[in-house]
């Protein structure tokens, strides 16, 4: 694989702008998904207000990056008064929806999402090109940008994109200061630390992380500077403090477990504890949200091949990436991880004539592939709601596919399959247009069954209701009940429904088909069998059926 060329740098840069325009042209065409009015209004808040606590359960640099157009252009403010803390959805659909124009915010506060995920997609390129050349790197950027994953959530305001985002440029940062030993590197490693550790809680993860690619890197390359290897997680550690003390503003920190009523058990036990009086070096609410979410996580309905649990599976998260990564990546990124100890040994792996492949390099992103699924798994997280809380492995799945493309070049049936698979992912990309959420990959028979397996954010998040609303008036469609799983406004996008299905036309969210939230688990099961009229995006199943007997009304959401 021969040096950077222009028609490298071109290709790249077609992908990239290529990324980014689907990104936001497909994400126009939805509506809120669950979480997401929420988000953006705790991040007014922060901006306008310095309100940390409003929403605590998510750390603030992603809500914060999102709202910063809304904050600039001076948005209304919500008429609903927030008096308890479960106020925050009202008050955040009140905002987004009534006091101002909800489409136009929502395409406001997604593009800074939208544009960190191209910068990811530029990083990764760049790495992959340091590592393994430019046609793996386009290999890798072509897999990327057209996995339906990234593409579904890069234009959410959600936390999931930052963390895969910062993850990787910590990592990244963290191994071109194993190669540099440059102490601009290690600093900076620990400030994109501290920012991971704005995004979301499970940024945590970096620490074992950071600590098993230094091990892996001294292990294959040896180092003669062993000191500053040991001294780097506490830099790293001091600076990553740092930074998260400042991004709250340094608000509440150094606050004890005591200092506030704890909602989880483990906290609750640990404030009860002899250290529970101590200061942490911590903000009071990035502590307050982390109870929250432990608290959350504690119990909770999950969804799996048809089956519910309460307390989950291990297994939740390896079957969500084994049925919902397209089989290009997934066999392109199994032949890396198979054939990186080689590529690590063997310093000629490659096409004639190119540099050889650094040790390391073979088997630094082994690491946090192993961390994430080793914590989603051996852990038994309770909380099996959705492939995205794993999402930062698929930029590491494709450096693993770019390693293959790298060891594998130089034998030209090989090439070919490389080049068959990504075009393979490119061809699926277009066709999951623009509903990248719903994707199933063919383990599991595609799309059209994806609820039969994994439903919540796997598929439904309440991002069709503008399409059900387009349905409805397209079809005058006069009398329609309408179950949705979700927090955007019905009214904004037209859709109403009438107090009871008394027969004729019904829209029912995926989600509350399966009953996986509700008491009664088998309420809709007279539509399991039919075949909807409509699929509006995946996600919402419209049909025209009698009403069946037994049917026990049930009050549904209005707004």
């Amino acid at each position: 694989m021969s040096k950077e060329g222009p028609a490298s740098r071109i290709a790249a840069g077609a992908l990239l702008v290529l990324f980014f325009l689907t990104v936001t042209i497909a994400v126009s065409t939805k509506s809120a998904t669950y979480d997401e009015s929420v988000h953006i209004f705790s991040g007014w808040r922060i901006l306008t207000a310095g309100d940390f606590a409003t929403n605590h359960e998510h750390p603030p640099l992603m809500k914060a990056l999102a709202a910063i157009p809304v904050a600039l252009s001076g948005a209304a403010p919500p008429k609903a008064a927030m008096r308890r803390e479960v106020d925050e959805w009202n008050v955040s659909h009140d905002f987004v929806y009534h006091a101002n124009d909800g489409d136009r915010m929502l395409a406001r506060t997604r593009l800074p999402v939208a544009l960190l995920a191209t910068l990811l997609a530029w990083a990764l390129y760049r790495y992959a090109a340091a590592a393994f050349g430019p046609a793996a790197a386009l290999v890798a950027l072509a897999l990327l940008v057209s996995e339906p994953n990234i593409l579904a959530h890069s234009g959410l305001v959600t936390t999931d994109l930052g963390i895969t985002a910062l993850t990787f440029f910590t990592f990244a940062a963290f191994v071109t200061w194993l190669r540099t030993r440059a102490s601009a590197w290690l600093y900076g490693t620990g400030l994109l630390f501290g920012l991971a550790l704005l995004t979301k809680f499970t940024a945590i993860l970096l620490a074992p992380i950071l600590i098993l690619t230094g091990a892996i890197h001294a292990w294959m390359e040896g180092t003669k500077r062993r000191g500053d290897l040991a001294r780097a997680p506490a830099v790293i550690g001091l600076v990553g403090l740092f930074v998260l003390n400042l991004g709250y503003g340094f608000s509440g920190s150094f606050s004890s477990l005591r200092s506030f009523p704890p909602e989880s058990e483990t906290f609750r036990a640990r404030a009860a504890g002899p250290f529970g009086g101590l200061p942490l070096p911590l903000p009071v609410e990035y502590v307050r949200g982390y109870d929250h979410a432990e608290a959350g996580g504690q119990l909770w309905w999950a969804y799996l091949f048809g089956e519910h649990s309460r307390t989950g599976w291990r297994h939740y998260y390896l079957a969500a990436l084994a049925v919902k990564t397209p089989l290009p990546l997934l066999a392109m990124a199994l032949a890396g991880l198979l054939l990186c100890p080689r590529a690590a040994g063997s310093p000629r792996q490659g096409a004639a004539g190119a540099a050889a492949i650094r040790p390391a390099d073979a088997l630094l992103p082994v690491a946090p592939i192993l961390v994430y699924l080793a914590a989603f798994t051996l852990s038994g997280n309770l909380k099996n709601i959705g492939l995205r809380y794993i999402l930062p492995l698929y930029p590491f799945l494709c450096l693993m596919a770019a390693l293959a493309a790298r060891a594998l070049w130089s034998r030209i049936r090989a090439r070919r399959a490389i080049i068959a698979l990504t075009a393979w992912q490119l061809l699926v990309a277009a066709w999951m247009y623009p509903d990248y959420l719903t994707f199933f990959n063919l383990t599991v028979g595609g799309p059209s069954h994806g609820a039969e397996v994994l439903l919540d954010s796997n598929l439904d998040w309440g991002q069709d209701l503008k399409g059900l609303g387009r349905y409805i008036k397209d079809h005058r469609i006069e009398r329609i009940y309408v179950d949705y799983f979700g927090r955007a406004c019905k009214r904004y996008y037209g859709v109403t429904s009438t107090p009871d299905f008394t027969g004729g036309w019904i829209a029912v969210s995926a989600t509350n088909l399966r009953g996986v939230y509700a008491d009664d688990k088998e309420r809709y099961r007279f539509l399991w069998d039919l075949t909807p009229a409509a699929r509006i995006g995946g996600s919402i199943f419209v049909y025209d059926v009698p009403r069946p007997e037994g049917w026990t009304p049930k009050s549904v959401a209005g707004d």
